[in-house]
C-alpha cells in the first residue's frame, strides 16, 4: 500500500468521523443556537408538505441517488485505471528495446 494511498485514507477517516460527530451533536446544537424556528416540529416535516401518492418520500430519494453517485464513481474509476492502463502498455510497446542485440556488432 503506497503512502498516498495511507494519506487518502486517513483523510477521509478525519472527514467522516468529523461528519459523525456533527450527526451526533445536532440535537444539542440545534437547542444552544436553534437552527430550527421555535414551533417548528421537525417530527411533523411530512404532514406540513403536501404528498402525492406514488411520489418517493424525501428519505428514498437520497438513497437512490446516492446509490446512483456510487455506481457513477465506481464506473468512473474503472474507466480512468482502463485508461492508465492502457496507456502505460502502449507507452511500453512503442517504446524501443535498445538493450535487444540489433546484429550490427
Amino acid at each position: 500500500m503506497s503512502d498516498y494511498f495511507e494519506l487518502t485514507n486517513q483523510l477521509t477517516n478525519q472527514w467522516i468521523t468529523a461528519m459523525r460527530h456533527i450527526k451526533e451533536a445536532l440535537p444539542t446544537l440545534d437547542k444552544e443556537i436553534n437552527l430550527v424556528p421555535p414551533g417548528f416540529n421537525l417530527a411533523d416535516l411530512n404532514g406540513r408538505f403536501p404528498t402525492l401518492p406514488g411520489l418517493p418520500t424525501p428519505q428514498e430519494v437520497v438513497e437512490a441517488n446516492f446509490q446512483v453517485a456510487k455506481r457513477l464513481l465506481e464506473a468512473q474509476r474503472d474507466f480512468t485505471l482502463a485508461i492508465i492502463d492502457h496507456a502505460t502498455h502502449a507507452d511500453s510497446a512503442e517504446t524501443p528495446d535498445i538493450t535487444a542485440d540489433s546484429g550490427s556488432a
